[in-house]
């Protein structure tokens, strides 16, 4: 059997099915590459691997092609997880891994999870079915800016929908876009089409780190945003939502309420907590 487990976003939304499929698993692989969890993945692994499990925290390399077809022929006779922070099918790599093992013939089950996309919809107080097509703002590459994001933005707000913004991570490089690079590159891309999409005085909710300690949300104008560059720290994720122009009256209420009260994660789940339950797992 393959497993794909979600893990949540952090250690308080790890959920207690989750932790005893992966004790039931005899080889453990850890996605490293597409998101991260709070406080670390190198906690879980850890904690896993002084109960005896075999575990391996996995690259791009390991997950994809080959590698993932060895994966997959393991699971014909054995339980096999592949551990995603996050929910384990936000990123289309993990889809094609279900393909390649439901075309095999190997057994799959599916832990879904919290992820940023709903949690960030929850904490930004937006009404969910209010929400369009989602996208990730990523940095030029070779001096080529990707448009794709800011034509789903123009899409969105045209049906006065609101638009969730993933921005660029690559965990192995250590890199993190942060808010006023991101909306750096939508403001050059509406400049060079000549648009009149996202204005200075538009009002942009900014979510960091969500679900961790350090979790914070700003909601100020995009002008704001292009400031606060001290403001936005190195190894943080960060996701961006830009409102419809029309907001219902209760959304606006409520964000104007988060400008003066900001709505807090407080962490209830320690390490120690952690190592209790998957040892009271492990003996059972």
């Amino acid at each position: 059997m393959l497993r794909l487990i979600g893990l949540g976003l952090s250690i308080d939304t790890l959920h207690l099915g989750s932790l005893k499929r992966i004790l039931s698993c005899d080889e453990i692989v850890v996605d490293g590459y597409t998101s991260v969890w709070f406080p670390s993945i190198h906690l879980l692994t850890s904690l896993l691997i002084q109960l005896g499990k075999k575990v391996v925290i996995a690259s791009r390399n390991n997950l994809e092609g080959g590698a993932a077809k060895s994966l997959i022929n393991k699971a014909l006779d054995k339980e096999v997880c592949i551990l995603v922070a996050g929910d384990p099918l936000i990123a289309t790599t993990h889809s094609s891994i279900i393909t390649e093992a439901l075309t095999s013939h190997v057994e799959v089950e599916v832990m879904p999870a919290t992820s940023v996309y709903n949690a960030a919809i929850s904490l930004s107080c937006l009404q969910v079915y209010r929400f369009g097509k989602v996208a990730t703002v990523v940095s030029p590459k070779n001096g080529i800016i990707y448009e794709y994001p800011f034509n789903v933005i123009k899409m969105n707000r045209s049906q006065n929908l609101h638009t969730l913004l993933l921005l660029e991570i690559d965990i192995e490089k250590n890199y993190y876009m942060k808010p006023h690079e991101a909306i750096g590159v939508l403001l050059r891309i509406q400049e060079r089409l000549a648009e009149n999409v996202i204005s200075l005085k538009d009002i942009v909710i900014i979510l960091s780190d969500i679900m961790s300690c350090k979790q914070r949300i700003w909601i100020v104008p995009v002008e704001e945003v292009l400031k606060m560059q001290s403001e936005f720290q190195h190894n943080i994720l960060y996701t961006i939502i830009i409102p419809s122009k029309d907001l219902h009256p209760v959304e606006e209420e409520c964000l104007n309420l988060m400008k003066k009260s900001r709505i807090n994660h407080q962490c209830m789940v320690c390490e120690e907590d952690l190592k209790k339950v998957l040892q009271i797992f492990s003996t059972q």
